[in-house]
């Protein structure tokens, strides 16, 4: 496994702005997106449910044949990066990004391993703001301190981002200590939590569930976990949000 030096992209403008309402889904999808089944369940998402924006986690992004999203622009965010394969956090839209920002934990899991990624872009709103976008995969396997540090890194780097903001994917965040240092992220950033529909459906360790949802200078309208009968170890979330 090596540190990553690629980051696919194809930023194509698809349109000028998210609409007043506009969707989301959020999923660490475990490597899954190349397969048949994961292809067909996101297919009867897509088509139950309109998503301006995809949040996937554990991406993998094979260089001979990319992963195509018919209709969205994207960018993913790696932490491997083998000779044939990509993998990482992705993040899709149909309205483009007008940034694009990526960010690589300090230290690796188990400290020989991976680090993980961030991928922060930028969207306009209908209202003529800016909405900034947050879809990470925090740091496991090392201890509840460089956790903490992990996170510190990510909130300095959000400090500098002003308005509306969204924040989700997969926080690992397992034991109390990590339950703790992520509410204090939440409230330095001034971020609610949503509260998720069917939260029976999303996956928990040691009773702690790992996926959340955190925003600011939005109104959510809808919030749930969809159970996709494991076509991940995760299933992902729903939300709706109004500017």
């Amino acid at each position: 496994m090596f540190t990553p030096k690629t980051f696919p992209r194809n930023i194509k403008q698809n349109a000028f702005a998210l609409p007043e309402a506009f969707s989301l889904l959020i999923w660490n999808i475990h490597k899954e997106n190349q397969q048949a089944a994961f292809q067909a369940k996101l297919s009867t998402l897509l088509a139950n449910k309109p998503y301006e924006l995809l949040l996937f986690q554990e991406v993998k992004y094979q260089k001979a044949s990319p992963y195509v999203l018919e209709n969205y622009c994207y960018a993913v965010a790696s932490n491997i990066e083998t000779v044939n394969n990509i993998f990482g956090v992705l993040t899709a839209s149909q309205v483009g990004f007008e940034k694009i920002d990526t960010l690589l934990t300090d230290y690796k899991e188990l400290g020989i391993a991976t680090r993980k990624s961030l991928l922060l872009t930028q969207h306009k709103l209908s209202n003529g703001k800016v909405l900034h976008v947050v879809n990470l995969h925090a740091i496991n396997f090392v201890s509840s301190n460089i956790f903490k540090q992990a996170l510190s890194k990510i909130q300095k780097k959000l400090f500098g981002c002003a308005g509306p903001m969204i924040v989700a994917g997969d926080f690992n965040n397992w034991n109390l200590q990590r339950v703790n240092a992520l509410h204090k992220f939440q409230l330095e950033l001034g971020l609610k939590k949503a509260l998720i529909e069917s939260q029976q459906h999303i996956k928990k360790v040691f009773d702690k569930p790992l996926d959340h949802l955190y925003y600011r200078d939005l109104t959510l309208l809808k919030s749930e976990a969809i159970d996709t009968q494991n076509i991940s170890d995760h299933n992902p979330i729903y939300a709706t949000f109004k500017t």
